[in-house]
């Protein structure tokens, strides 16, 4: 299962520098500290002053920042940008102080959410990639280029079956071999369909499952791990134990 937490609500600087590089895949990314630049928005800045304002816990910001990667032999620069806010956190009535938290809507490169098996069709990998760069802004957007990356896969995996017909029917065509991620396609599609609704109702969460659901279609797939663990159980089932 995919660490969502690392990926949900808002964060505070020190926080952004746990997300992984999207382009070596193996080290963690760093807040470059004189590229981080906070300003207030358009509301705080023309309200600031006014007797009702409350600061600072009323407070929006807008911010802009640059991580890198911490990897020497990698040095890739992710550019990021959200909203922001103070928040007060109490310890006791009289011990308390304002952090300072952000949340991003933009990544550029997009943050992999999970690492696409290596042997992944193309056009299957580009749909989750653009999945990726859409989850933190636009989840109804994310939810359907998951969509689109399980129909992109249908036709690869079974080139057989007719053309025009629909996502639902291709999964109801696939052949016995493909029995065991029948119901997962399934289900993706099914959320995928829910984000092309007018009313946005998809959560981080929805999209988290869809990639949990997705992950395990391509790793059985495209990943031998399930296979060598089958192969592994047969043996312990046979020798009732170890050898």
């Amino acid at each position: 299962m995919i660490d969502r937490k690392s990926y949900k609500g808002y964060f505070t600087k020190e926080d952004m520098s746990k997300w992984q590089c999207p382009t070596c895949n193996s080290s963690a990314l760093k807040v470059v500290e004189e590229q981080f630049v906070k300003k207030h928005n358009s509301a705080t800045e023309i309200n600031y002053y006014e007797n009702w304002f409350d600061a600072p816990e009323m407070i929006v910001y807008t911010f802009t920042a640059l991580l890198s990667c911490t990897n020497p032999q990698c040095k890739e620069v992710v550019a990021c940008s959200g909203t922001g806010g103070v928040e007060r956190e109490e310890y006791s009535y009289d011990n308390y102080k304002y952090v300072e938290y952000f949340k991003p809507y933009f990544f550029y490169p997009a943050l992999n959410i999970f690492q696409i098996p290596e042997k992944t069709p193309d056009n299957v990998k580009k749909s989750i990639v653009t999945s990726f760069s859409l989850l933190f802004s636009n989840t109804s957007a994310a939810a359907n280029k998951i969509r689109s990356a399980l129909e992109c896969l249908l036709i690869k995996i079974d080139s057989e079956q007719p053309n025009g017909i629909s996502l639902h029917q291709r999964i109801k065509l696939l052949t016995d071999e493909y029995k065991k991620i029948k119901n997962f396609c399934l289900a993706v599609k099914w959320l995928g369909n829910a984000g092309s609704h007018c009313e946005d109702n998809m959560t981080l969460d929805d999209i988290f499952d869809g990639y949990d659901i997705l992950l395990f279609v391509l790793e059985e797939l495209y990943d031998d791990k399930h296979e060598k663990l089958s192969v592994i159980v047969e043996i312990i089932n046979e020798n009732k134990g170890i050898k």
